[in-house]
């Protein structure tokens, strides 16, 4: 798209929030087209790259809260973008986009339109606040791309540039430094790819300028559904139906002038008897999520601040029927209930990331009071972490994302508002590693000790994962095919084979020290647990001081999760 041409009489001065209602979506829309293409450009030839899809459903849930503006203003309609990726960004990539859009909003709020200026400055902006949202912050990804893109919007600008001119002139400085990163990142450079995060940065502002110049991507169906089903919290019926203290689920948008959310969740709490709340926004948009008995009386006060939108009120009690019609059971409950009060918070929640009935099942029985469905291929949102910390229903939660993808959006969600608990995140990066960390707590002991002892935890097991390539590539000197069986140990591809159990066997010889004495092998829905207990009896042989346990996993993707400790 770059090089774009156009006479004078058709520049484009000013952007408004219809305009950029209609840009985005024509950005999200190319992102989807183009999706798989940035899955594959992971630098790992594994089966999980999600780059592309974590992208896609981030931008896809701010297209949801944007079209709700309307063609409202350029500022209402991209803090509408920023609430909506924020609370739907999924993975490294997404939350780093998410940032993006946060920084693009701080710019652009309380603007009727935009001239390319704001425009620009909004780019530069948008650039700032993800490098300080990352914590150490890597030159070759796409942060660079962005910051490089930002830098060509604002000397557009600058020359007399049209809101297309800042556009192209971004996207093209930000295509130039895409190219660059394989000479910024050795990685890269071996697997014989581009960053996989400013590849859909850059895709999706093609699609931007598309919209803009009136040749606008049709949208797809956005992947909503997909969403809710692959990265649902897990839950467990049980013996004895749980009574339901607040009966409504309310949610609605006020929109207005002068808006503070603070106040408004204050007054919500003095005068509404209920729990969940959720309150967030700024002066202009507020979103107000909470469960209650009154829902007429919330929207009341609702009203008071502003025009309400997109409400929605949800019988839990219909709901909680509906959840055992489909698990099948007579009586169900979630897996964190007691004869306690349902609502009582305990001392100590803990939230687990995991895929695979199995390890959901392992999780449960370590501990973990909620199982957020998600891992590889498929990383859950910050929205589904906070609902999981809700559902915990806990003074501190810990969260165990269990997967090196889901440890930013962790941590991003310990940082959303209107979350009473005190929220610990354990940066857990592998299933074993979070198994270690639950085996590590202790009863009677405060949070800060058991916290404390997880992470000493995850630092001494040793995890391995057994999947395939699905394409050609490099790494470490490693020459790779396609369909390779691949070993990784603690992050790194060690071995790659043909055969799984070679390569197993391989993996253990990189894993094993003497003052190891125990290794757990966690098989996946491939596999049986005939060949899984046959392999575990060839290792015993091999390693008659190891202890080996066998259990399933049911994950996808990968063979087996090994740890060592």
């Amino acid at each position: 798209m770059s090089g774009t041409k156009q006479s004078p009489a058709s520049q484009m001065k000013t952007i408004d929030g219809a305009a950029l209602v209609a840009a985005f979506e024509s950005g999200v829309a190319w992102l989807g087209v183009n999706k798989s293409l940035v899955d594959s450009l992971n630098v790992f030839p594994v089966p999980d790259g999600d780059t592309g899809t974590n992208m896609y459903l981030t931008v896809s849930a701010a297209l949801k809260e944007a079209e709700k503006a309307g063609s409202a203003s350029v500022g209402d309609v991209a803090d509408a973008i920023a609430l909506g990726s924020l609370m739907g960004a999924r993975g490294n990539s997404g939350v780093i986009l998410s940032q993006l859009l946060r920084g693009f909003a701080k710019r652009l709020h309380g603007l009727a339109s935009a001239n390319p200026t704001d425009l620009a400055a909004a780019f530069q902006e948008a650039s700032s606040v993800a490098y300080k949202a990352v914590m150490k912050p890597v030159e070759g990804t796409i942060l660079t791309v962005a910051r490089t893109g930002a830098h060509g919007g604002v000397q557009a600008a600058k020359n007399g540039a049209d809101i297309l001119g800042v556009i192209d002139e971004a996207l093209r400085q930000g295509e130039a430094a895409l190219e660059k990163t394989p000479e910024m990142l050795p990685a890269l450079k071996e697997a014989g790819v581009v960053d996989a995060g400013g590849k859909g940065l850059v895709i999706f502002v093609q699609g931007f300028m598309k919209g803009l110049v009136g040749e606008p991507v049709e949208p797809a169906a956005l992947v909503h559904a997909e969403a809710e089903t692959a990265l649902k919290v897990a839950r467990e019926p049980m013996a004895v139906k749980q009574e339901i203290k607040y009966a409504y689920c309310t949610e609605f948008i006020i929109r207005g002038n002068g808006l503070d959310p603070e106040k408004i969740k204050s007054r919500l709490l003095a005068e509404i008897d209920g729990d969940s709340m959720l309150v967030v926004g700024n002066e202009n948009t507020v979103k107000v999520h909470m469960h209650s008995n009154v829902p007429g009386r919330i929207l009341e006060i609702g009203i008071g601040y502003g025009s309400l939108h997109e409400i929605d009120i949800d019988n839990m009690e219909d709901q909680h029927e509906e959840f055992e019609e489909m698990s099948g059971a007579e009586n169900g409950v979630f897996p964190h209930s007691s004869e306690k009060e349902p609502y009582e918070l305990k001392d100590v929640g803990i939230v687990a990331v995991a895929a695979g009935d199995g390890v959901e099942k392992i999780l449960q029985s370590l501990g973990a009071d909620v199982v957020i469905t998600g891992g590889q291929t498929m990383n859950p949102s910050i929205q589904d972490i906070v609902d999981g910390i809700r559902e915990a229903h806990a003074k501190d939660v810990i969260i165990l994302p269990n997967n090196g993808n889901v440890v930013l959006t962790a941590r991003q969600a310990a940082e959303v508002p209107d979350i009473e608990a005190r929220i610990h995140v354990v940066p857990s990066k592998t299933i074993p590693q979070g198994l270690a960390a639950l085996l590590a707590m202790t009863p009677y002991t405060s949070v800060e000790d058991n916290v404390a002892k997880m992470n000493e935890a995850i630092g001494k097991v040793v995890s391995a994962e057994i999947t395939y390539a699905v394409r050609d590539s490099t790494f470490n000197g490693i020459e790779i095919r396609e369909n390779d069986i691949i070993g990784i140990v603690d992050g790194d591809i060690q071995v790659v084979g043909e055969d799984v159990d070679e390569v197993v066997r391989k993996v253990f010889t990189e894993m094993y020290s003497e003052e190891h004495e125990i290794a757990t092998i966690i098989y996946g829905f491939s596999v049986t647990e005939e060949e899984a207990e046959s392999l575990a009896d060839s290792l015993a042989e091999e390693y008659p001081d190891i202890e080996f346990e066998v259990q399933y996993g049911g994950q996808p993707l990968y063979y087996y999760l090994i740890s060592i400790e």
